[in-house]
């Protein structure tokens, strides 16, 4: 009886191994055809920026002309929990600006005057500062 419940205890452990490796395996793979988080991507983005303000500053979010969209409703709201504890206002005027590519105004912007680019991101966003009065 002894070498049976041996016999059914290893047997049992390599089903199980068996089972754990599959499981790994299959989690993987689902993971690899995932679609990249883009509330992720935004996150990263703008946590490059951190290293360029103040640890406290206001920093503003240059806002679409033609009203606010889903889309940029979410980049404000990543923008503000990736730079925490700055604070990051929908509006121009603070010494440091956020511009995302699809919010500046083709040709230039007018509401960037007196701001010069400081750093840029792979994904097209910007940090502005204002000029020195």
């Amino acid at each position: 009886m002894t070498k049976r419940a041996d016999w059914l205890g290893w047997a049992g452990a390599i089903v199980l191994l068996a089972w754990c490796v599959n499981a790994a395996i299959a989690g993987r793979a689902s993971q690899a055809r995932r679609e990249p988080d883009p509330m992720a991507e935004l996150d990263a983005s703008y946590r490059r920026f951190a290293a360029d303000l103040p640890p406290l500053a206001i920093v503003g979010f240059l806002e679409r002309y033609n009203g606010a969209t889903n889309d940029s409703v979410r980049m404000h709201y990543a923008a503000q929990y990736a730079l925490v504890p700055r604070l990051v206002v929908s509006r121009t005027g603070p010494e440091f600006v956020i511009v995302s590519p699809e919010m500046q105004q083709p040709g230039g912007d007018p509401r960037l005057e007196g701001y010069y680019r400081v750093a840029g991101v792979p994904g097209g966003h910007q940090l502005f500062r204002r000029l020195a009065r």
